[in-house]
C-alpha cells in the first residue's frame, strides 16, 4: 500500500516542480498551456470533491433523520 503512495507522491512532486518553477509568468513558453491547464484542473477537482462530500454528508444526515422519525 505504501509503495504506490510513495511512487505517486514522487510523481506529483516532479510535476509540481515543473509547475511552480517555470520562469516568470511567460505565456509564450511551450509549457504554459499545460501548466495552466493542470492548475485550473486541480482547482476544479478540489471544488468538485468538496461539493460531492457536502452532498453525501447532507444526504446521509437526511436519511438518518428520516429513520429516526
Amino acid at each position: 500500500m505504501k509503495k504506490p503512495l510513495i511512487a505517486s507522491g514522487l510523481l506529483l512532486l516532479t510535476a509540481a516542480n515543473t509547475a511552480l518553477a517555470h520562469p516568470g509568468h511567460d505565456h509564450s513558453d511551450w509549457s504554459s498551456p499545460l501548466v495552466h491547464t493542470l492548475f485550473y484542473g486541480a482547482i476544479a477537482a478540489v471544488i468538485g470533491t468538496a461539493f460531492f462530500v457536502i452532498r453525501q454528508s447532507r444526504h446521509k444526515r437526511q436519511t438518518t433523520q428520516q429513520k429516526e422519525d
